[in-house]
């Protein structure tokens, strides 16, 4: 048996050592701080990613049989598994010795080879991390989920989508995905730029695959790119979504679209159960994820909540100016309203009360990813006075200023 084409995965080529050897400094490289298990992926990936991780894993466990087995069995429910192709052909070169040449069938393309490898690897570093997130730490983000079933949290570098849903106790990963993002990175400027945005969105719609062209496959969520702080920050274009695969292929490299961010067709169809459009599931779209322990989690939401309720306190006072001091006077809410002409209607309403009362709930609380000690809170205000009540949802974004104090920089 003989491979014409030498496979590169990045760290040492193949024409120069054994896979098996390839794989053992891979993860000595890349996971070498965990210990692997038999995990059971199914309870946070769907049936091809579960199976593309428990392949892998048995690669790291050094179980190059019991790998090809699970590899063929794949590639018999999934045949345009490319990256399975290219595993296969790594497992069949690890498990012989006598190889001088090594290589299998690739791309002919240079650049289809280089997706599939970034594929393999962001999936071999995620299959090393997968018992650290999977329960015992937290995206630092996710302060909050207040109202919401379900938020998605995303690891553009990794390449992962996560899904956490709302419980008594806190945020619990019930899902996650191999995701694709924009073709030029992220951290999105301007229009044309193909990157995917770093930012807290919500997604407001779902197009059916009807309504489409076969490159978003088997349909799209629209996300509310750009909101008020990349409109503040200058930043252009439209269309962000959340879309799935063309027919005729399963996962897309890790960077390959024009600024969307994308799954296979069989995740998208999995994800849509979770995604409330009337409820507008929000979606943290995040350059790195800081993890957290629960009890570090819990420690930030006191600290963010006492920053909201010194302002709520300070304005049931009466004391206009101690409650004028929460907010930021640089480029006021954002540059849409007048700072000294909200302080006199502030001051002209605060002397016509007796008493105000307050009541707050939190319909999510994030620290806002791409922004320097930012978080956004949403809630449900009911106010009440000597005369004069209402309800209303308010947003708020908050920021440190330079001096250490936690100012809102627009309030609506």
């Amino acid at each position: 048996m003989q491979f014409r084409t030498p496979i590169d995965i990045g760290l040492v080529s193949l024409t120069t050592c054994s896979l098996y050897q390839l794989f053992f400094l891979i993860s000595v490289l890349l996971s070498s701080q965990f210990a692997y298990a038999n995990t059971a992926y199914e309870e946070h990936a769907t049936g091809y990613e579960a199976e593309v991780l428990q392949i892998i894993q048995s690669v790291q466990q050094g179980q190059l049989e019991t790998a090809l087995d699970l590899t063929e069995q794949h590639l018999v429910r999934y045949p345009e598994s490319r990256v399975a192709y290219l595993i296969k052909a790594d497992i069949l070169v690890a498990m012989s010795s006598e190889l001088e040449q090594v290589g299998a069938q690739v791309p002919e393309s240079l650049d289809g080879l280089q997706g599939l490898k970034h594929q393999l690897k962001n999936r071999w570093k995620h299959s090393a991390e997968h018992l650290r997130v999977s329960g015992h730490v937290f995206p630092e983000s996710l302060i909050d989920m207040g109202r919401y079933k379900h938020v998605l949290v995303s690891d553009m570098p990794a390449g992962r989508l996560y899904l956490y849903r709302n419980e008594p106790q806190g945020p619990v990963l019930i899902r996650d995905y191999y995701m694709t993002v924009g073709s030029q990175g992220y951290g999105k400027q301007y229009e044309g730029d193909n990157k995917t945005p770093i930012g807290v969105y919500s997604i407001y719609k779902y197009i059916s695959s009807r309504e489409l062209p076969d490159l978003y496959g088997d349909g799209a969520f629209p996300v509310d790119y750009p909101n008020k702080i990349d409109k503040y920050r200058n930043r252009t274009g439209y269309g962000i979504w959340l879309h799935g695969t063309p027919s005729n292929t399963y996962a897309r490299s890790p960077f390959a679209s024009e600024g969307c961010f994308v799954l296979s067709n069989e995740d998208l169809n999995d994800i849509a159960q979770f995604i409330d459009i009337d409820e507008q599931t929000p979606v943290i779209l995040s350059g790195s994820i800081k993890w957290i322990s629960k009890e570090e989690l819990s420690a930030e939401r006191k600290k963010y909540m006492a920053i909201i309720d010194a302002w709520k306190s300070d304005w049931e006072s009466l004391d206009t100016s101690a409650y004028l001091s929460h907010y930021s006077t640089d480029n006021f809410n954002l540059g849409k309203n007048s700072y000294r002409q909200w302080i006199e209607a502030k001051q002209a309403t605060n002397n016509s009360k007796t008493f105000i009362q307050i009541d707050m709930e939190i319909d999510s609380l994030f620290i806002y990813p791409g922004e320097k000690n930012m978080f956004v809170v949403t809630y449900t205000q009911r106010y009440l006075s000597n005369n004069y009540s209402s309800e209303s949802n308010k947003e708020q974004y908050w920021q440190q200023d330079q001096n250490g104090q936690w100012r809102i920089i627009y309030e609506g």
